[in-house]
């Protein structure tokens, strides 16, 4: 069997995953997200970062369970991101120390992966691999959590291409801080 890739990520109303100076800050954290989030790492065989993504988190997650005011959904969260194993797309890296962690040439190494997995892999975070694998076909599966807010400028998710890629709505879900979450299938798939 082989795996379902997905494409999940925040991004604002006008489609930017971060400001202009390259910051998150417009993205929403609540306990009821958390939860999505800890629901979705435990269906997930592994996951998948572009370097510059990988580095914050690489920092973060390797000690976040040692937060004194860690919840237990917190903890469970950096259990899981620690045993999952990680696939970072880089053509800078040449090493890593977060555990698990496997460097890829190349996104059209994913094809592979994915024959060496059973259940759903998703890419988190990077608009540059996440455009990059839609344009080579490999993702399944958009989850777009849209915050609630229009920055007006910033990164785009998508980078621009001469592909169009029919998409086919198969599940919504409202937050109570006002994200909807919009899950799409790849007519390819």
């Amino acid at each position: 069997m082989t795996a379902t890739l997905i494409a999940q990520i925040v991004v604002s109303l006008d489609g930017y995953i971060e400001n202009e100076d390259h910051e998150i800050d417009f993205e929403f954290i609540d306990a009821e997200y958390d939860e999505f989030i800890l629901q979705t790492l435990r269906s997930l065989d592994a996951m998948v970062f572009g370097r510059k993504a990988y580095e914050p988190l690489s920092q973060y997650w390797p000690t976040a369970a040692e937060n004194p005011d860690a919840t237990p959904v917190d903890l469970e969260q950096a259990r899981l991101m620690h045993e999952l194993p990680k696939y970072v797309v880089s053509t800078a890296l040449s090493e890593t120390d977060w555990h698990n962690t496997h460097i890829l040439h190349d996104v059209t190494e994913l094809e592979m992966i994915k024959t060496q997995h059973d259940r759903p892999i998703a890419i988190f975070a990077g608009g540059g691999i996440i455009s990059s694998a839609s344009d080579h076909g490999l993702v399944e599966e958009y989850r777009l959590t849209v915050s609630p807010v229009r920055l007006g400028s910033g990164t785009p998710l998508f980078r621009r291409s001469a592909k169009r890629v029919p998409l086919t709505l198969i599940d919504s879900r409202v937050f109570g801080s006002g994200a909807v979450l919009l899950t799409y299938r790849s007519a390819a798939a």
